[in-house]
């Protein structure tokens, strides 16, 4: 059992060991800092193995701006999932709730990357280009095309997709943070007159805090992770945004820039330094997944001597 509980640890070490090795090639060849460079800006939005231009601060932003737009979709919705769930009787609707929870949270990536042209043309086209704010295509019957999926929309309908996918996962785990606070606090609570809603503002939700925070985490991960839609729906290879909020655009993420590199679709052929490029990316992601970690544990100490207190 020793040995078992070791093994986890012994992949992790020889996954950093192993990006670590092959990026070698690509921080000595490309170097860090400068026009063209891994940690440029790359303000062109060309990615090209065969010139030299690589720029890795469009994907570390575009990883942001996809995580920040999919949790701000998620978290409500599995929250208030989870909610009801599990403070109020639902009778078929909270097991219908829970069933189609497991269905779609087995609904493979690649699903939600295809039906992005769907929900853009029914949804954000009619919203946005009209006003020519979105770099979609317009109204039109695009999508029964053979070929005329837009392999670049926009940041924003990545978040939404991704969200989708994430919401089946966070959801049970918010359910059981809030199942598993001791009824005893909850009935000491309403004993002293408060209503079902302030037990749960002041006293459900407040003890949950830690389970909440970690699932959150969870989440952030998965779709910090995610490489299909944000490869199929985002793209491969974009500048910085102008502004910098701009979700309109299409940024792509550290995950598809990275298969962009490893896969041959930026511009230029694959080769070894771009193969090495691809797996400095995953070590940023590494990087980015232990400070986020790092973040969640003193997060989660912290509302621990809240609630102990």
């Amino acid at each position: 059992m020793l040995i078992l509980a070791i093994l986890p640890l012994i992949f992790l070490a020889l996954i950093v060991v192993n990006l670590a090795i092959n990026s070698r090639e690509a921080i000595v060849n490309v170097g860090l800092f400068g026009y063209g460079k891994l940690l440029s800006p790359n303000i062109s939005g060309v990615f090209s193995t065969n010139l030299g231009l690589y720029g890795l601060l469009p994907g570390i932003w575009g990883t942001f701006l996809v995580i920040v737009v999919s949790m701000a979709i998620a978290v409500p919705i599995s929250m208030a999932m989870a909610i009801f769930a599990s403070e109020f009787t639902l009778g078929f609707l909270g097991k219908g709730m829970r069933t189609t929870l497991g269905i779609l949270g087995g609904i493979p990536s690649i699903i939600y990357a295809l039906m992005a042209g769907v929900f853009a043309q029914l949804f954000i086209v009619p919203k946005f280009t009209g006003a020519g704010l979105s770099p979609i295509p317009p109204p039109g019957m695009w999508w029964w095309k053979p070929g005329s999926l837009p392999f670049n929309t926009s940041t924003l309908l990545g978040g939404i997709m991704i969200s989708m996918l994430i919401i089946p996962f966070m959801a049970p785990l918010f359910e059981d943070a809030i199942r598993n606070v001791p009824n005893s606090l909850k009935e000491a609570s309403l004993g002293l007159g408060a209503s079902r809603w302030h037990t749960l503002k002041t006293t459900t939700l407040p003890y949950a805090l830690r389970e909440i925070i970690s699932a959150c985490s969870l989440g952030v991960l998965t779709a910090m992770g995610d490489v299909v839609i944000a490869g199929i729906v985002i793209g491969f290879e974009s500048p910085l945004p102008t502004p910098l909020y701009d979700v309109l655009k299409s940024t792509a993420p550290l995950t598809s820039t990275g298969a962009g590199f490893s896969g041959g679709f930026d511009q230029g052929a694959f080769n070894a330094t771009a193969n090495s490029a691809a797996n400095f990316t995953g070590l940023l992601l590494l990087v980015m997944a232990f400070a986020i970690m790092g973040v969640t544990y003193i997060l989660q100490r912290r509302f621990k001597r809240r609630v102990a207190r």
